[in-house]
């Protein structure tokens, strides 16, 4: 199971790095923003503030691990006047990133959605394994006892057939001249 949250981070002069690490707490006294479990950052779109100057090109880099160590690569440039947003599908699933506005004062907001896995999804599909076992066992023991049932059915025709000297009931004449 995984509970998905509203993630965004504003990048400008002043504050040009951020850091995305939701295993680190922000104040050892404040648990109010501790997640246990799974973290992944989708981040979906970059948006330039309103008070961009026209022309002033805006660049965000971002850090993150990579498949076989850390890579560092441009993944915004938006130009103040022209092109104030761009859509991005940006998965990082594992922490930390670190964004950083490289070119440009800024202001430029990145949003997207922190996704937190609880683990209570793998419980989840154990117990319905479990339920699909106890399903199967029980259906296989009405299909059992449905064909004992049979079978006891087919021993007493048997039974009553051998009872009767093994032959057939005679069936009455039926006149069908008319």
């Amino acid at each position: 199971m995984t509970e998905d949250y509203f993630w965004g981070v504003t990048l400008d002069k002043t504050k040009n790095t951020e850091v995305w690490d939701p295993d680190v707490k922000p104040d050892a006294n404040d648990s109010s923003h501790v997640f246990r479990g799974e973290h992944t950052l989708l981040v979906k779109q970059a948006v330039l503030g309103p008070d961009v100057a026209d022309g002033e090109v805006n660049v965000i880099e971002v850090e993150a691990m990579g498949y076989k160590s850390d890579i560092k690569f441009p993944v915004v440039v938006l130009r103040g006047g022209g092109h104030s947003q761009c859509v991005l599908d940006l998965l990082f699933p594992d922490p930390p990133v670190t964004f950083k506005l490289v070119k440009g004062n800024g202001p430029v907001h990145l949003l997207g959605n922190h996704s937190v896995g609880t683990g209570e999804g793998m419980a989840d599909e154990e117990d319905d394994d479990e339920i699909d076992e106890e399903f199967e066992e029980e259906e296989e023991e009405v299909i059992e006892e449905e064909k004992n049932s049979v079978d006891e059915k087919k021993r007493k025709i048997a039974a009553n057939s051998n009872s009767k000297g093994g032959k057939a009931a005679k069936r009455p004449k039926v006149d069908e001249s008319n």
